[in-house]
Formats: C-alpha cells, sequence, structure tokens
C-alpha cells in the first residue's frame, strides 16, 4: 500500500510509483498486457501530479486514443471488439482530465447507450408479467454492456464523465448531457437502498431488501453531487459507517471521495486495507488527491 495519509507527500509518491509501473505501450494492466479501466483510473491519478508525470500522462493520454474504436467508444481491451459503458465512461472523464478536451464522439456513445429497462417494448413485458421489482421504472441509466439492463456504478460513472464534459462547455450537446445526466440521477435515486447506501442494481430483490455495499454507495453519491444535500443526509451516514466497517481498498477509496465531495469528515481509527494492484493504488492516490481540493469525479 502506497498511502498511508492524506497529505501531498503521500499523494506525490503514490503518483510516482503509478508512473514506474506503466506498459511500454503506454498503458496500465491487470497483469502483463494494458487494460483500459486500469489504463483509466491510472491515468487520473498521475494526472493530479502532471507537472512531475508529464511523460507519463502523454503515453497514458496516446494509449487511450489508440484504444478508441470507431463508433466513440472503449472495449476492455483492444482485443475485444466491443465498446462497453463502464470502460467508456472511465476512458472519457480520464481523457477529458488529462487533456481538456472533451470526445464528441466518445459522449454521443454514452447518450446513445441505456439500460434496456428504459425501452418500450421491456416496459410493456414488465406489465404483462405483473409488475417489477419494486423500484420505480422509466429512468435512464446506464448499464455495463449495450443491450442489458442498468446498474448502479456504470450509471455513477457515465454520470462524473458526462458532467467533466458539460463543465468544459461542449456546446452541440450540452443540452442533451445536462439532460441525460438528470435521467441518471433519478435512476440512482430510484434505486438507493432502505439503510441508505447502494447495491450493485435493484434496490429490493424477490421480494426482500437489498443491503448496499461500499462500492457502489461511493460511486452513487459520486455522481449525484448535483442533488440537494437535504436528500442525501441519510446515504452519508451510511456511507461513513460502511468506511468504518469496510476492508476493501477501493471500497474505501470510493467511500473517501464522496465523504470528501459532500465536506464530510472521513472517518478515522481503522486499519487501512492494503491495496493489491494497479486500480487499487490509483483510486487511493485520486482519495488523497480530492482531500487537497483535486477531486477529479467532481466538475
Amino acid at each position: 500500500m502506497f498511502l498511508r495519509g492524506s497529505g501531498i507527500p503521500e499523494a506525490r509518491q503514490g503518483a510516482a510509483s503509478i508512473a514506474a509501473r506503466q506498459q511500454a505501450d503506454g498503458g496500465w494492466g491487470y497483469g502483463l498486457a494494458s487494460w483500459t479501466e486500469p489504463t483509466a483510473l491510472a491515468l487520473l491519478a498521475v494526472s493530479t501530479r502532471p507537472e512531475e508525470n508529464a511523460l507519463s500522462v502523454r503515453a497514458g493520454v496516446e494509449w487511450l486514443r489508440r484504444a478508441r474504436r470507431p463508433d466513440g467508444g472503449w472495449p476492455p481491451n483492444p482485443r475485444v471488439d466491443q465498446s462497453v459503458t463502464w470502460a467508456t465512461a472511465l476512458a472519457l472523464l480520464a481523457l477529458t482530465q488529462a487533456t481538456g478536451e472533451p470526445s464528441t464522439p466518445s459522449v454521443r456513445w454514452l447518450l446513445d447507450t441505456s439500460g434496456k429497462e428504459s425501452g418500450v417494448w421491456f416496459r410493456v413485458q414488465r406489465w404483462l408479467w405483473g409488475g417489477g421489482n419494486g423500484d420505480r421504472e422509466g429512468f435512464e441509466g446506464w448499464p455495463w454492456y449495450p443491450g442489458t439492463a442498468a446498474w448502479v456504478a456504470p450509471t455513477g460513472i457515465a454520470i462524473c464523465a458526462l458532467e467533466k464534459t458539460l463543465a468544459l462547455q461542449a456546446a452541440d450537446v450540452g443540452q442533451r448531457v445536462g439532460e441525460r445526466i438528470q435521467l441518471g440521477r433519478d435512476f440512482l435515486v430510484a434505486r438507493r437502498c432502505l439503510d441508505g447506501g447502494w447495491n450493485h442494481g435493484a434496490s429490493r430483490a424477490l421480494g426482500h431488501e437489498a443491503g448496499s455495499y461500499p462500492e457502489t454507495t461511493g460511486v452513487a453519491l459520486l455522481g449525484l453531487t448535483g442533488v440537494p444535500r437535504k436528500g442525501l443526509e441519510r446515504s452519508l451516514q451510511r456511507a461513513a459507517v460502511e468506511y468504518s466497517e469496510c476492508r476493501s481498498a477501493q471500497g474505501r477509496a470510493w467511500l473517501r471521495l464522496a465523504l470528501v465531495a459532500y465536506g464530510q469528515p472521513v472517518p478515522s481509527g481503522e486499519k487501512e486495507a492494503a491495496s493489491r494492484d494497479i486500480t487499487d493504488t490509483a483510486l487511493e492516490v485520486l482519495a488523497s488527491a480530492a482531500t487537497q481540493g483535486r477531486n477529479v469525479f467532481t466538475p
């Protein structure tokens, strides 16, 4: 684990360690080969110290540009011939953060992608079958893969990516972006669990209330930073509880990013979870940078 505190020295050390683990092709991976998700998260992390990691940032940007498919989306890795939502949202966020220039084709790909439950035929089927799963339907979240049901995590990340592009005033898609962000937020609010946090998908399953998870609670709160704070107090309280109980490096990082985004104190006193791979370390660097006022997941 590279980060033991929240100060600038820890963030600098973490970003430098990530730059040192960059692949020869400019990407980062779970192992030997470069993948889109770890590359995007690592690029976001080294971009928190751009002057010190300029060569690493440039190489990461070029890797993502090469990996982008003709439709504007990104695959999980260059050997897969399909764009997927979570990789596209993270890559778009990373490129926009690193270059200050949103990719309009990639923004349009996200705008044109939604969960299958947003379609008319899916809603008719559910009505014919006699109802739903206890959640309100009709809100447009994002799926992991196009043509499948919407889930909390890809929806939260997609909102963060689109908010970043909206902040840069991409005029040709600006109105659509704002409207779709609101629909995504409505989806997240509708899927909130009874305990105030978020599960991966539905807030109820088979007639039972579903419990929330640290990672999805953190990501959902980041996607809801534009929602009035009054409606999220219970969720922020749940996030603080989950942070204290969590033993996952990624879970604690996502929760820390969310709590800092809302100006909430981050609970202390618990032993930090050990990071295992580049995604863990990158998220820890990003959480540390957020405490210094550089939260890449907020506009």
